[in-house]
């Protein structure tokens, strides 16, 4: 029964909330005429808790069923209107007005829908929102099912803007589990008991189930939920508010698998049904960022905007969740990437910097816009990205305030490489790692710290540790005069190690020579050779010079003694066992040696070599490294552009000359030397070359094949160039059997299987090799053929990967299996383009039309391996 003047009524179902009662009762009773109270079995305090705000307590024995709690307390309250209201609820003072609101409304309106506002996280500022009926005139609700229950009412229903706050989705992860099992198994047990539910009320209880499972670790299991949910959406043709949402979420999960169509498709059919719904907004300017569309990140970035703008003006006006609220800052993030590839730079600006501001108000991680930004900054053309200094330098602040982990030397070096200028106060705050600070100083300081950098802070430990070519390393690229040179040397003389001892003696030497010290000088010249007599072959010659013309202009020993010692070593360690490829890769920012450019184009030649190219070419004495055309040569080989791989041929040529042992890099037996037979005439010079290489980085030529060689295209085959001779590949393959070399030939499996296809009564080899031969005969045995040497079938290993000329060679034969080996020709690093016996490859086009020349017919290719091939043939 209404009390007279009572206009307002809470009715709260709550079972231990005494965590969350003095704020939510706290915050409602200024607004309200009554609270009514219904505990379902609270042991906590919650019950002494509410008796401080109303005396209307009652008890309800729970039973698995929230309907069945929530019409027991709609009995209770006396007032006009009643307001449905949780424990982990919050109003503020704007709820003042709900009182005038209410008084003024027609008889007819029976329902009022008020915004829910839920906060995410324990810094409540990740929020979603949706608009739903909450307060009814007394007597015309009621609820059904279990859980999630929904109210039934009829008249009129109003949007009223008095926002609640819901605290009810942050949760511990006990609670979280707790809450995740009672609410999952009330669902299923809901859908699979009540066979009664009509079409949409399924689908609502199959929405919240796939929601539920959402927010849990089991995730996998939502995707059957959404399938059936799918079912009833074909079948009826309509959906339910909290559809809109897991379409949407789904979208979203379609959206982070790459399946761009599928969610744009879904998208857009949730903006069919609801097009004032701002969510697949957002997701579709997620897909357009996908596929780099620029233009359509704007137009969806500008529509997410204008209708997220109607939600928090009128959120009372939305019956479903706004999901894509909580995702302002990345939109935000992606609709000012849209502006700055599109180059509007004003609206980039506007947006760039609301990122930071709305990512305070939704908690939003923001490390991840910040990465993006980076990304996108970093490839700007130099004269953008001079235009957005200011911007730069916000986010290097952002970067430096969270803590990040960035490649902030990526920044450093396109700031060189654009122009623009380097703010020394705020890239200090991101130097972290010794390098890092190195690169700052040598930018402020102008000095250099490479031998700071590799040798560190104790440089005789580093030298003892790397050996001879550490010192050779320090005395070639420290930057301190003679004096400290001199007393760095004495120390390292004092060393037990002989050949540290001996080459500082020397390298004393040399010092004294450049000061005019003479005297001194040929003293330690000569201690050098009684401390270490492997150099006095270069030490000699320039005491004699001495003993001719005092001259400081008579070259010292320093060159002779690091070709000797380093003459097999690009440099004088693997660096990157102790140093980070990363930092070698920058070496050049804390140096500007040669040295450094050397090395920081040796470690980005693998993933950037224009970087590499341009940082060789900045090297300005290039005699200095032996290997510098061998690594030249290295950035030109895998190039589409025929000039640059005559360029490669020719640089790995010069490499092998100036530097001989390169000429056998995996060996180390057989240095370069010149003299390689090879046959005049093959091909032409016009012919495409397919490939260019140093094959002794991964085989040998054992010092009668060219270890630089080319593949090129003819008509009919590809070719090596140089085309070794035939008595130089005898020789070749007889030297292999002395070494563990990989050798590429077919073996007994390959030809009985091959074999097993055919009907030979008898067969010989076409290679007169007894090895070859020896295998032939075992395979014959095996499966029952004579072995006759006049037989005019053949077997042939080689035939196809060595002869261009084939008519001669088979003029006499019926017919023949031959095996081939073919390269991968999208994979240069195959190892079939680096084996020194093969001169010839044919793709099975080629072998067709060779055979069919010839007279052979029948032509049938079995593919063995990824590599190997059979080819059978017989004429007619």
């Amino acid at each position: 029964m209404k009390e007279s003047n009572c206009l307002i009524s809470v009715a709260m179902i709550m079972k231990n909330e005494a965590h969350n009662l003095d704020r939510a009762l706290g915050s409602i009773k200024p607004y309200v005429d009554e609270i009514v109270v219904v505990d379902t079995g609270s042991t906590d305090e919650s019950v002494e808790i509410a008796r401080k705000y109303t005396d209307k307590i009652y008890f309800f024995e729970w039973r698995d069923d929230f309907s069945a709690a929530r019409n027991y307390s709609l009995q209770f309250p006396t007032c006009e209107w009643v307001l449905i209201y949780d424990a982990d609820e919050e109003v503020k003072e704007d709820f003042a007005g709900l009182r005038d609101f209410l008084a003024k409304l027609p008889k007819d309106v029976n329902t009022v829908y008020l915004p829910t506002i839920s906060y995410l996280d324990w810094s409540l500022k990740r929020t979603e929102v949706a608009s739903t009926a909450r307060i009814f005139r007394n007597g015309t609700v009621r609820y059904e099912n279990i859980v999630h229950n929904q109210p039934i009412y009829k008249g009129r229903v109003v949007e009223a803007p008095f926002v609640i706050y819901h605290y009810g989705y942050i949760w511990t992860r006990k609670l979280k589990e707790k809450k995740y099992n009672r609410t999952k198994n009330l669902l299923v047990k809901l859908l699979n008991e009540k066979r009664d539910l009509s079409p949409m009320e399924r689908m609502y209880y199959l929405c919240q189930l796939y929601k539920t499972e959402s927010i849990y670790e089991y995730r996998y299991n939502k995707y059957p939920i959404v399938e059936e949910i799918y079912k009833i959406l074909e079948r009826e043709k309509k959906i339910t508010a909290i559809g809109f949402e897991v379409l949407f979420l789904h979208g979203l999960d379609l959206l982070g698998k790459g399946f761009l169509d599928m969610a744009e498709n879904l998208f857009k059919f949730n903006l069919s049904i609801n097009p004032d719904n701002p969510d697949p907004y957002y997701g579709l300017l997620g897909v357009a960022e996908a596929r780099k569309d620029y233009e359509k990140m704007v137009e969806y970035g500008e529509r997410f905007f204008e209708l997220l703008s109607k939600v928090e003006e009128h959120p009372e006006k939305f019956g479903w969740t706004i999901i894509s609220i909580k995702y302002k800052a990345a939109a935000r993030t992606l609709l000012s990437l849209g502006f700055l590839k599109r180059g509007d730079l004003e609206k980039f600006r506007k947006n760039y910097y609301l990122v930071f501001k709305e990512a305070e108000v939704t908690g939003e991680e923001i490390a991840k816009s910040v990465k993006s930004f980076s990304s996108a900054f970093l490839e700007l053309d130099d004269e953008k990205y001079r235009d957005i200094s200011d911007e730069i330098d916000k986010l290097l602040i952002e970067i430096g305030r969270l803590g990040l982990d960035m490649k902030v030397l990526d920044f450093i070096e396109k700031d060189l490489k654009s122009g623009r200028k380097i703010n020394f106060e705020i890239y200090q705050l991101l130097m972290r790692s010794e390098f890092e600070k190195f690169v700052l100083k040598k930018l402020f300081e102008k000095s250099d710290f490479l031998v700071d950098y590799i040798l560190g802070n104790n440089k005789i430990d580093s030298i003892q540790k790397y050996g001879v070519g550490a010192l050779i390393f320090y005395f070639e690229n420290t930057q301190v005069n003679d004096e400290e040179k001199l007393k760095f040397l004495n120390e390292v003389r004092k060393l037990e190690d002989d050949v540290l001892k001996g080459v500082a003696l020397a390298f004393i030497g040399d010092v004294y020579l450049k000061m005019g010290s003479f005297k001194l000088a040929i003293d330690y010249y000569k201690r050098a050779i009684d401390t270490l007599p492997e150099i006095a072959k270069f030490v000699r010659p320039v005491i004699d010079d001495l003993k001719t013309k005092l001259d400081t202009q008579i070259d010292g020993v320093f060159e002779e003694v690091k070709n000797y010692y380093l003459k097999n070593r690009e440099v004088f360690t693997d660096l990157s066992k102790d140093f980070n490829v990363e930092e070698l890769r920058r070496l050049y920012l804390i140096s500007d040696t040669d040295f450094a450019k050397y090395v920081s184009a040796m470690y980005w030649s693998d993933v950037d070599k224009k970087k590499a190219r341009e940082l060789l070419d900045k090297i300005e004495d290039k005699e200095k490294f032996s290997f510098y055309n061998f690594r030249y040569a290295k950035l030109l080989e895998r190039s589409e552009n025929q000039d640059d791989l005559k360029k490669a041929y020719e640089l790995h040529l010069e490499a092998c000359k100036k530097n001989f042992n390169i000429g056998d890099l995996l060996m180390g037996y057989y240095p370069f030397d010149g003299f390689y037979p090879s046959e005049d005439g093959i091909g032409s010079e016009a012919d495409e070359i397919i490939w260019v290489g140093n094959i002794s980085e991964k085989h040998s030529g054992l010092g009668v094949i060219s270890p630089i060689r080319m593949w090129k295209k003819a008509k009919d085959y590809y070719y090596a160039y140089p085309f070794p001779k035939d008595e130089v590949l005898k020789v070749y393959k007889d030297r292999l059997k002395n070494y563990r070399l990989p050798k590429y030939s077919a073996g007994k499996e390959e030809l009985i299987k091959v074999l097993n296809e055919l009907n030979w009564s008898n067969l010989r080899s076409f290679e007169q090799d007894e090895e070859i031969i020896s295998l032939v005969k075992s395979a014959c045995m095996d499966l029952g053929i004579d072995y006759d040497e006049e037989s005019k079938n053949i077997v042939s290993f080689e035939t196809l990967n060595l002869k261009i000329t084939l008519e001669q060679e088979l003029k006499s034969i019926e017919s023949g299996v031959f095996f081939y080996f073919i390269p991968d020709f999208g994979n240069k690093d195959d190892m079939i383009w680096y084996y020194p016996y093969f001169r010839v490859f044919r793709n099975k086009k080629q072998i067709d039309t060779v055979l069919k020349n010839i007279g052979f017919r029948n032509i049938r290719h079995i593919v063995l391996t990824t590599q190997l091939r059979a080819v059978i043939c017989k004429r007619i």
